[in-house]
């Protein structure tokens, strides 16, 4: 099978040792061709070199990542718009730099799911964290680039998966927890917002897709039934709601 290129892209700000674990991790557990995944690295002007530092890292000498730095601390919004302008490929899998990847995460799946469905945009790779939303489920055929997958739920070949109703009443159906989506996306539902901390930036780009997924020829964002529960482990401290948070502070 030919598959895509992917672009793995991490947002990060100044956390030089849990930036390596999870790293480490993504190398260990990602179920892809490694040939075929392109690294982005978007740091949000981060002090004391540390750029050089993550760069001379022993797994970015195997992923040999591009580097997108801010001119200066901008905050996340910023950052990952300028990390996304880097993206080439037609899938970016997205994640922040303090989510560890505990077990082993099948990355053609999602793929193969979105090259089968078109109308998908987005596939979450986070849980619903207890937020009230409403799944239509669907199965796509999958067997010309995973004949014999099989999720437990259907046939050889086939994935279901859960499409999140734009109805629903939670606010959160957009996460920018960890995620694979087309570039096209954000093409729709525009970028993040900028020069807000991180809660009101989640907060804003949720009510944005929120508003829009209803709309005719929205993408739709869907979960994988295996990623209804919790896989990631938060290893670095949160700089949100602190004077600390730059990466993700510059409050208006």
């Amino acid at each position: 099978m030919n598959w895509p290129q992917i672009t793995i892209l991490v947002c990060t700000y100044d956390r030089l040792q849990v930036i390596e674990r999870v790293l480490c991790a993504l190398w260990k557990h990602l179920n892809y061709p490694r040939e075929k995944l392109t690294w982005v690295i978007a740091d949000d002007s981060s002090p004391n070199d540390y750029v050089e530092k993550v760069s001379g890292l022993k797994i970015c000498e195997l992923m040999q990542p591009r580097f997108s730095v801010t001119p200066q601390n901008v905050g996340f919004g910023a950052n990952v718009n300028q990390g996304l302008r880097e993206v080439e490929t037609e899938y970016c899998f997205f994640i922040e730099d303090d989510k560890y990847l505990e077990h082993d995460l099948d990355l053609r799946v999602g793929v193969a799911l979105l090259e089968t469905r078109k109308n998908i945009g987005m596939v979450r790779y986070r849980a619903t964290a207890g937020e009230h939303m409403i799944f239509h489920q669907f199965e796509s055929d999958i067997s010309d680039y995973l004949p014999d997958y099989q999720d437990g739920v259907g046939l050889p070949g086939k994935a279901t998966y859960f499409q999140i109703d734009g109805g629903s009443p939670a606010l959160y159906l957009y996460s920018h927890g960890p995620h694979l989506k087309r570039r096209s996306f954000h093409e729709f539902y525009g970028l993040y917002p900028e020069g807000f901390k991180l809660g009101a930036t989640e907060e804003k780009m949720a009510h944005q897709v929120k508003d829009l997924m209803m709309s005719p020829g929205a993408p739709a964002l869907a979960v994988l039934p295996e990623w209804c529960k919790m896989w990631w482990t938060d290893i670095g401290q949160t700089y949100q709601h602190t004077e600390l948070d730059r990466e993700y502070a510059h409050a208006v």
